[in-house]
């Protein structure tokens, strides 16, 4: 491996763990010192950094650390909340609504239910650190539920099912896109329409492995990264 490649790996463990966003890394003639390099193989170093979205380059100020992607892992067991506090990150799933919807084609298919069912629908807001990262339509089957998620205001909701309605959900299958930001997302999220946002449609299945869940996310790009596992 090159030298530089070395130093940017380096950098990066050291960053993930001793800096926040908005902070400075040391002179570029001080890390040069430390690795024993030439200025040209730690600018290549950064260089590396800058390309991943770690740092920017401010003239005048230095090299300062960005917001890092949080890593989201996607399988049958994973779970928004559980994933981001095993990332060390604090998430938030705030209620933006919650009502009762008929079923359009898309959301009839992805429940395996007629076109115009009745179904719950509830939107919420997810943060990271008090920052919003995404929004998520949810589609749930009809039932006796219905009384239980009335109730729910934040939190994980597959936790609140479990806990409240002894219903344990499971990933079945999910699409991955992406999107530009609409009017409600650049609202939601505080961003702007140039924003690219990265979309994941998901059919959560009950122990019966019959679709209970119908969920679509509108994610920051550059603030979630996603990890695919293929189990061997």
């Amino acid at each position: 491996m090159p030298r530089y490649q070395e130093i940017a790996l380096s950098l990066e463990k050291e960053i993930s763990h001793a800096y926040q966003a908005g902070q400075y890394l040391p002179p570029e003639q001080r890390l040069a010192e430390r690795y024993q390099v030439n200025r040209h193989t730690l600018r290549r170093a950064i260089d590396e950094l800058v390309l991943k979205g770690w740092l920017l380059r401010q003239q005048g100020k230095g090299v300062m650390v960005l917001s890092k992607p949080v890593r989201y892992p996607l399988h049958a067991g994973s779970k928004f909340t559980d994933n981001l506090l095993n990332a060390g990150a604090k998430p938030i799933s705030r209620v933006l609504s919650f009502g009762r919807a008929n079923a359009n084609q898309q959301v009839a298919k992805g429940l395996n239910i007629e076109l115009a069912s009745p179904i719950l629908q509830l939107k919420t807001l997810r943060f990271i650190d008090q920052m919003p990262i995404s929004i998520v339509f949810h589609h749930l089957r009809m039932g006796e539920h219905e009384n239980h998620l009335s109730q729910y205001q934040q939190g994980s909701l597959h936790g609140f099912l479990q806990q409240h309605c002894q219903l344990e959900l499971r990933r079945h299958h999910t699409v991955v896109g992406a999107q530009m930001a609409n009017r409600e997302d650049c609202a939601c999220l505080q961003i702007d329409g140039s924003t690219p946002l990265l979309t994941l449609q998901t059919v959560n299945v009950g122990q019966q492995q019959q679709p209970f869940e119908f969920s679509i996310s509108h994610i920051r790009a550059e603030l979630v990264e996603l990890s695919l596992e293929h189990p061997q």
